[in-house]
């Protein structure tokens, strides 16, 4: 199933021993474009100060409540290695993150795609994920913040065409498949138009943009995305089908 991850902050965190937090952003990862991290809200714990979750200790979500359960006791987030809310995560940090929940790193792991199933994806996994540009090198982490991206301008081939309102997720695997473009400032009659991931080719955090492999006519004219549109097998293929075809130009 698909959701949106502004509408997923805000959610209630649920510790084994019933402690309760909330969401306050996803942090994921740009190589992979998958949620890595929960940060949470446990002012119950640690009044103002900022906790990552790894996704490996989230549960079965309770949707309806908008409940978050996770597999740790209130004294093993408490515990966690602080991070000052100033400083970007880095990989040192994750490594100590993992020693301290005994879990084994992700980047050290054989990424297998999915296999057998009935279900389908579009566009079929794995997807191309974007690449960090090159002139960023004093970036040394992979992990970026969803609310760091929300609000960059969309660089197409030929302009400047959008910037990103929201991103969907998979919650099969919590893998990032479309980012939500909101065209409002750049079209008189502006709408909200689905991405996949797959046209998505580069992240510039100096430059706060995010460049696609498509020209703006193309965004133009992509099927309005509204959120209370179910995204279906059948709506996925439509929409892949829609940014295969090559725009007549003038």
């Amino acid at each position: 199933m698909k959701h949106s991850l502004r509408k997923l902050v805000g959610y209630h965190l649920e510790t084994k021993d019933g402690k309760k937090g909330s969401v306050k952003d996803f942090l994921f990862d740009e190589k992979e474009w998958v949620i890595r991290y929960l940060e949470a809200d446990m002012g119950f714990i640690l009044p103002g100060t900022k906790v990552l979750i790894p996704k490996t200790f989230l549960e079965q979500p309770d949707w309806i409540n908008h409940i978050f359960p996770i597999d740790l006791t209130e004294e093993e987030v408490e515990k966690s290695p602080p991070l000052d809310d100033n400083i970007k995560i880095s990989r040192k940090y994750e490594q100590e993150l993992d020693a301290h929940f005994k879990i084994i790193d992700y980047w050290s792991k054989i990424n297998i795609p999915p296999v057998g199933g009935m279900t389908s994806y579009y566009p079929p996994r794995p997807i191309n994920p974007p690449v960090k540009i090159i002139d960023e090198k004093d970036l040394n982490t992979s992990i970026r913040s969803f609310k760091e991206v929300s609000g960059y301008q969309i660089q197409t081939l030929d302009g400047v065409m959008g910037a990103i309102d929201d991103l969907i997720i998979d919650d099969t695997d919590w893998q990032i498949i479309y980012a939500v473009i909101d065209t409002n400032k750049w079209l008189p009659w502006g709408k909200k138009v689905l991405i996949s991931v797959h046209w998505l080719d580069k992240i510039s955090y100096s430059k706060q943009k995010i460049y696609i492999d498509l020209n703006t006519e193309t965004i133009k004219n992509a099927p309005e995305f509204d959120y209370s549109e179910f995204i279906n097998e059948a709506y996925e293929k439509k929409l892949n089908d829609y940014y295969r075809k090559p725009v007549k130009q003038d």
